[in-house]
C-alpha cells in the first residue's frame, strides 16, 4: 500500500515545537480523528496475526476496540505493563463526551521488517482500531512533514539509506600485529535472537559474510534491550589500535559563540543512525570483521565502536552542509538558525534541499522545528543569548551541609583545589576546619556542633565555589582530566584542564543511585561513576585525541584493560565508551575532588542505564536453573554464609581464607538482586548445589556433556569437580559405561633356555571340524601344531605325551581355563610330569599372550588356504617351517636356531656356519624390544596404572550379554576378596559365590555402599551368567 504522506506547513511546526511553555499548555485530552483517505494496513500484534489498523495521522495514541481485545487474548496475545487504570481521556473529535477507556497494554507490533513495542489503548464500543500517528511513523509506514524524514515501503525489504556517491576510507597501520581474537561463548538462550539480528542487518546492507580468512577479528557482545530484541555490540578496542586517526577538530563552544549572537529562531535536525548511512570502501572494511557461532562477518557501514567514525563523520557532514548559511553540525546533530523566521526558514529549505540531494535521512522524533529555545553542545540557545547548562555547573548549589568529619574533609578537599579563585580563603574556612580538630571518629555526628557560624561559612563557600572565573571556559588544546568517584548514595564528577598555568575546573556533576545501583558491589559503582561522567561530559570529550579518567579504586585499571574479561554489566559499560580515546589512571581517594559530589549532593531518584537493568535481569532469567524459583535462589543466597562473605569481600577487598578460591575471579564477580553472578553464570549457593547437579545430570549426560551445560548457566568454586563426582557416582551410568582403561604392559622374563615355559591353546573348530593343539616356547618362539579332532582331556593328554616325547616336559605349561586344562585329570597329568600349570585369569587372553599372537597368525594362513581352495594341512606345515627358518622380531634368531642350537635348512641356498655363543646377545635384543613394544602398546591405549582395594565394592562385567539393551557391567555389587597381581578374587553378594576377574573387568562401585553379610543372603540361589559360565570352565 502507498505511504500515507501529510505536509505540515510552518504555522503547524512552529505551534508543535516552539517552546516547552506550548507544550505543558496542552491539556491531557487526547483527541481521535482520521480521514476517509487514511490508509488501512494489516500487522502483527503481540504475536498475532493479520490485524488491520487504520493509520490514523490525527492520534497519537494507539486505539483497539473491546472485541480486538477479546479476540486478541483468544489468540493468546504476548501483552505487558497491562494497566486498568491507564489515566488517560480520549474524545472523538466534536464530541465533548469521554470515550470509555477499558484499560491499556503494551506489546510489540511488527510490520514487515520493522517493529516496535507501543502502548495500545482499548476503547469500550470503539469501532475502528488505528495505528497511531507516532507508531506508523517509526514503522515507517506513514511520512510526515518533507520528504528527507521518509522511508519508502520498499525500503522495508531493502537497503538501509546511505550518503549518495560518499564511501569512506580508513587509514590502518600496517605495522600493528593483527589479531584474531576467539568467538566468545554466548548464552544459548541468546543465540537465536543474536542469529536474527545477524539476517537482519545482512538484509538491510549493513553487514555481510566473511567467507575467507581474515588477519582482524573481533568477538562480539549481544546486548538485550526493553523489548527482547537483541543489539550487537563489536568490542574492537584491540583493533582500535591499528586505526590511523585524522584528529579532525570537532567544533567546541567558544569558538561558535559568535555566530549565534543574533540568532532567534533555531531549528535542530538529528540524523537517523547516523554512522550506518555511510558506507566504508572494500578495502577498509577488513578492520570491522568480527566472529560469531555463524563464522566471520564484517560491515560495510561505518559503525559505532570505530575510533575515526566521530571525526570521519564530522568531516563529511561539514563538506556536505558547506554550501548552506547558518547551519553548523557537532557529529549527527545539525543546528540551522536564523536572525527571523524568514531568514531561518530560507535556510532551513536549503539544508534539507541539500541533505535530500545527498539522500541523507532524518530521525523525526529527535528534529526540532522553528524553536526559541535549543540545546546544543550543552549550552542552551535562544532570543537571549548563549548559556552554559544547568547540569554541568548548578551541582554545588545542592550541597547540603557535611554531617561527618569524613564529609568535611572531602568538601575542603575540593575547596583546596580552587583556592587560588577564592578570595580570603582562609578565613573563610576557618569555621569549618576548627572543627577537625574536634577528638571525634570519622564518622561521628556533627549535628550538635554544626552552629549558625559553620552554616554561614558553608553557604558563601558554596557561592564562590560556583561563581569562579575560570568556570566554563574549556580548551581543546588543553590536557583534560575526569575526575569520578561513587559513594554509597549517589556518584559525582568533576571536568578539570591543566594548561600552564595549572589545573581548572571547567564543569561539575552529579546523580543519585537508584535503589537498584545502591545494591551494586563498590566496584561495580566506581565503574558505573566512570562510565556515566564520560557520557556526562560528552561534548567535552567526544572525539579529542586523549583525556585521563581519574579514579580512586584500583581494580578499574585492570577492569577496563583491552584484554579483560569483566563481569556482564561492566563489560556492557566498558563497550559504550568504545569511541572514546582514554586512560583509566588510579589516584589516592584524599585526592579525588569529585568526592564531595557523590557524598553532599541532594540527588533525584533515577537509573542510568535502565536498558542494561533489563539485560541483566534477562541474562539472569536465562542463567536461572528452571527447576528452581528465582525466590528461593534469593532466599539461598542471602543465607549462604560463603556468599555473603564474598558480597562483603567485593566491597572492602578483605578476602578471608575460606573464600580465597573466588579472589581469582572477583574482576569478573557482581551482584544483582541478592544473587553473585560471575560474568553471565549464576554463582550458586552450597545448600542448591546438590540440586542444581541432579538437574543437570538429566537425561544422563557423561563428564564432557555435564560439564559444559553447567558451564553456560551456573558456576561454583570446583564445580568442575563437583559434576564428575556426580557422573562417576551414578549407578546407572557407571553399570552402562566402557570400562576401565587397559593397564600397561607387563613383559614375560625371557627362560633361561628352550622349552623351560611353554603355551598352550587350542584354535577351532574349524569347517572340517577339526581342532589345533599350538604349542609356543616362549625361549625360542618355536611352535608345535597338532591337528585334532576330539579336544577332551584324555585325547589332549595323549598329544600332549606324543610332542613331550620328543621335546623333553617343560618346567611350566601356561594354558586358559577351556575345560580341559582345568580338569582335575589334566591336573593329575601336570603334576605326574612335574608340570607347573599356571592358568590365566577368565577372560583375559592377553595373559598367555604369545600363543593368542601365533593363534592370529595361523587363522589368517587357513583363510588364504581357504580362499585360494588349498590343502590346508598341507599348507600348515609350509607355515611352521617358514616360522621357525625366519628369525623372529624380537629375538633377531630364528626360533629352530634357538630351540635347536641349529639353523633350520629349508628351500633357500644358505652356507651352514658352525654355532656361536648367541644367548646374551638374543637376551639384550629381547629385552630392547619387548620394552619398546611395551611402550608403544601402553601409550597407543592410553594404559594407566591403578588399583582396587580388599574389601571394596564392584560391579563385574558381563562377558555374555542376553541383548544388545544389557549394560555392559552386572548391577550386582561384589566385594573384593583378595588378589594377585592383576587377578582379583570377588565374592557376589547377593549368592555369595566367588570366582576369579582381571582387574579391567571390574569397576569400582562410587557413592554409598554396605559390606556383604553372608547370614542374610539364602545359599542356593541360582548363578548369574558370569558364574554360570565360570563354572563351565571349572574354576
Amino acid at each position: 500500500m502507498p505511504i500515507k504522506k501529510i505536509k505540515l506547513d510552518n504555522s503547524v511546526k512552529k505551534s508543535e515545537n516552539s517552546n516547552d511553555d506550548q507544550k505543558k499548555a496542552s491539556s491531557n485530552v487526547n483527541y481521535i480523528f482520521y480521514f476517509d483517505g487514511d490508509g488501512k494496513i494489516k500487522c502483527d500484534i503481540g504475536g498475532v496475526d493479520n490485524i488491520e489498523l487504520l493509520i490514523d495521522s490525527g492520534s497519537n495514541h494507539n486505539i483497539l476496540t473491546d472485541k480486538t481485545w477479546t479476540f486478541l487474548k483468544s489468540c493468546n496475545i504476548q501483552a505487558t505493563e497491562q494497566n486498568a487504570n491507564p489515566g488517560k481521556i480520549f474524545m472523538a473529535y466534536g464530541s465533548s463526551v469521554p470515550l470509555t477507556v477499558l484499560g491499556s497494554f503494551q506489546a510489540v507490533v511488527k510490520i514487515g521488517a520493522e517493529e516496535k513495542n507501543s502502548t495500545f489503548y482499548v476503547i469500550q464500543g470503539g469501532t475502528r482500531d488505528l495505528l497511531g500517528k507516532e507508531t506508523a511513523t517509526d514503522l515507517k509506514v506513514l511520512k510526515l512533514g518533507l520528504d528527507i524524514n521518509a522511508v519508502s515501503e520498499s525500503q522495508n525489504q531493502g537497503p538501509f539509506p546511505k550518503f549518495k556517491n560518499i564511501t569512506l576510507d580508513i587509514a590502518i597501520d600496517k605495522t600493528v600485529t593483527p589479531t584474531s581474537q576467539p568467538c566468545r561463548r554466548i548464552p544459548v538462550p541468546l543465540e537465536e535472537k543474536v542469529n536474527k539480528r545477524i539476517d537482519e542487518l545482512i538484509e538491510l546492507d549493513i553487514i555481510e559474510p566473511v567467507n575467507k580468512p581474515s588477519r582482524w577479528v573481533s568477538p562480539i557482545v549481544p546486548v538485550l534491550k526493553s523489548d527482547g530484541s537483541v543489539r550487537l555490540c563489536v568490542d574492537m578496542r584491540v583493533a582500535n589500535k591499528a586505526i590511523l586517526r585524522e584528529h579532525y577538530p570537532l567544533p567546541t563552544m567558544d569558538k561558535l559563540l559568535p555566530k549565534f549572537r543574533k540568532a532567534r529562531i533555531f531549528s535542530k535536525l538529528d540524523i537517523r543512525d547516523a554512522f550506518h548511512q555511510i558506507e566504508i570502501s572494500e578495502e577498509s572494511r577488513h578492520i570491522t570483521t568480527f566472529i560469531t557461532t555463524r563464522g566471520l562477518f564484517r560491515y560495510k557501514r561505518l559503525m559505532f565502536g570505530i575510533s575515526c567514525a566521530p571525526e570521519l563523520f564530522q568531516k563529511t557532514l561539514e563538506r556536505i552542509l558547506l554550501p548552506c548559511e547558518g547551519t553548523l553540525n557537532f557529529i549527527d546533530d545539525i543546528i540551522v538558525y536564523g536572525r527571523d523566521e524568514r531568514e531561518h526558514q530560507t535556510r532551513l529549505d536549503r539544508v534539507l534541499e541539500v541533505l535530500k540531494k545527498y539522500n541523507v535521512t532524518l530521525n523525526k522524533k529527535k528534529c526540532v522545528f522553528n524553536a526559541k529555545v535549543v540545546q546544543f553542545l550543552g549550552h542552551q540557545l535562544s532570543s537571549e543569548g548563549v548559556k552554559p547548562l544547568d547540569t554541568y555547573i548548578k551541582s554545588v548549589d545542592t550541597f547540603r551541609e557535611p554531617k561527618t568529619i569524613e564529609e568535611i574533609q572531602s568538601f575542603l578537599g575540593l575547596l583546596n583545589y580552587v583556592n587560588k579563585w577564592i578570595p580570603n580563603f582562609s578565613t573563610t574556612t576557618e569555621p569549618i576546619r576548627k572543627l577537625l580538630k574536634l577528638k571525634i571518629g570519622l564518622k561521628s555526628d556533627l549535628s550538635k556542633y554544626w552552629e549558625q557560624e559553620q552554616k554561614t561559612a558553608f553557604d558563601r563557600l558554596k557561592t564562590q565555589l560556583q561563581n569562579i572565573q575560570s568556570l566554563g571556559y574549556y580548551d581543546p588544546e588543553d590536557q583534560t582530566q575526569v575526575l569520578a568517584d561513587a559513594s554509597p548514595v549517589g556518584l559525582g564528577a568533576v571536568l578539570v584542564q591543566i594548561d600552564d598555568k595549572g589545573p581548572r575546573v571547567i564543569a561539575f556533576g552529579n546523580r543519585s543511585l537508584s535503589e537498584v545501583e545502591k545494591r551494586y558491589c563498590q566496584t561495580e559503582k566506581e565503574a558505573l561513576a566512570l562510565v556515566w561522567a564520560v557520557e556526562h561530559f560528552h561534548i567535552y570529550l567526544y572525539g579529542r585525541k586523549t583525556f585521563d579518567l581519574i579514579t580512586d579504586h584500583k581494580p578499574l585499571e585492570v577492569i577496563f584493560g583491552l584484554r579483560s574479561r569483566p563481569c556482564a554489566r561492566i563489560e556492557r559499560w566498558v563497550l559504550r565508551l568504545q569511541s572514546y580515546n582514554y586512560r583509566v589512571v588510579y589516584r589516592p581517594g584524599k585526592n579525588n575532588i569529585a568526592d564531595p559530589f557523590s557524598r553532599l549532593c541532594q540527588f533525584t531518584h533515577n537509573t542510568f542505564d535502565r536498558e542494561g537493568e533489563s539485560h541483566i535481569n534477562q541474562l539472569v532469567q536465562y542463567a536461572r536453573p528452571c527447576a528452581i524459583p528465582m525466590q528461593t535462589l534469593i532466599e539461598c543466597s542471602e543465607a549462604d554464609e560463603e556468599i555473603q562473605l564474598v558480597k562483603e569481600a567485593l566491597n572492602t577487598n578483605m578476602w578471608e581464607p575460606r573464600i580465597i578460591q573466588y579472589r581469582i575471579f572477583q574482576t569478573e564477580l557482581w551482584t544483582h538482586d541478592g544473587i553473585l553472578l560471575r560474568n553471565d553464570k549464576i554463582v550458586i549457593p552450597t545448600s542448591l548445589r546438590k540440586q542444581v547437579l541432579d538437574a543437570a545430570h538429566e537425561g544422563h549426560p557423561g563428564i564432557v556433556a555435564i560439564k559444559g551445560r553447567l558451564r553456560t548457566k551456573v558456576w561454583w568454586p570446583k564445580v568442575d569437580r563437583d559434576a564428575e563426582a556426580k557422573v562417576k557416582s551414578c549407578r546407572g551410568c557407571t553399570l552402562v559405561t566402557a570400562g576401565n582403561p587397559p593397564l600397561p604392559l607387563k613383559r614375560r622374563q625371557l627362560p633361561d633356555q628352550p622349552w623351560q615355559d611353554v603355551a598352550i591353546d587350542f584354535l577351532g573348530p574349524l569347517p572340517s571340524g577339526h581342532y589345533l593343539l599350538v604349542i609356543v616356547d616362549y625361549y625360542s618362539r618355536y611352535k608345535e601344531i597338532k591337528v585334532m579332532k576330539s579336544i577332551t582331556t584324555a585325547d589332549t593328554t595323549t598329544m600332549l605325551k606324543e610332542i613331550f616325547s620328543r621335546l623333553g616336559i617343560p618346567i611350566t605349561l601356561t594354558a586358559d581355563n577351556g575345560r580341559q586344562f582345568t580338569s582335575q585329570d589334566f591336573k593329575n597329568f601336570c603334576q605326574e610330569m612335574g608340570i607347573k600349570l599356571l592358568s590365566t585369569t577368565p577372560y583375559t587372553p592377553q595373559e598367555n599372550g604369545e600363543v593368542e599372537r601365533q593363534n592370529r597368525d595361523i587363522l589368517k594362513r587357513l583363510q588364504i588356504s581357504q580362499t585360494l581352495k588349498s590343502d590346508w594341512q598341507s599348507d600348515l606345515l609350509d607355515y611352521l617351517m617358514m616360522c621357525n627358518s625366519t628369525p623372529h622380531s624380537s629375538t633377531g634368531k630364528t626360533p629352530g636356531e634357538l630351540f635347536f642350537s641349529r639353523k633350520f635348512r629349508d628351500k633357500l641356498p644358505s652356507i651352514v656356519r658352525e654355532k656361536s655363543g648367541v644367548d646374551g646377545e638374543v637376551r639384550d635384543k629381547d629385552t630392547i624390544m619387548k620394552e619398546k613394544g611395551k611402550a608403544y602398546e601402553d601409550r597407543r591405549r592410553k594404559a594407566t596404572e591403578y588399583g582396587i582395594d580388599v574389601g571394596e565394592k564392584v560391579y563385574v562385567k558381563n562377558v555374555s550379554k542376553g541383548n544388545k539393551l544389557t549394560a555392559p557391567f552386572n548391577p550386582t555389587p561384589h566385594t573384593v576378596l583378595s588378589s594377585s597381581g592383576n587377578e582379583y578374587n570377588v565374592r557376589n553378594d547377593d549368592t555369595g559365590h566367588e570366582y576369579r576377574r582381571n582387574i579391567v573387568h571390574l569397576k569400582k562401585v562410587q557413592g554409598e555402599w554396605q559390606i556383604y553379610d553372608p547370614e542374610k543372603h539364602a545359599q542356593d540361589v541360582p548363578l548369574d551368567s558370569n558364574e554360570a559360565l565360570d563354572s563351565d570352565k571349572n574354576e
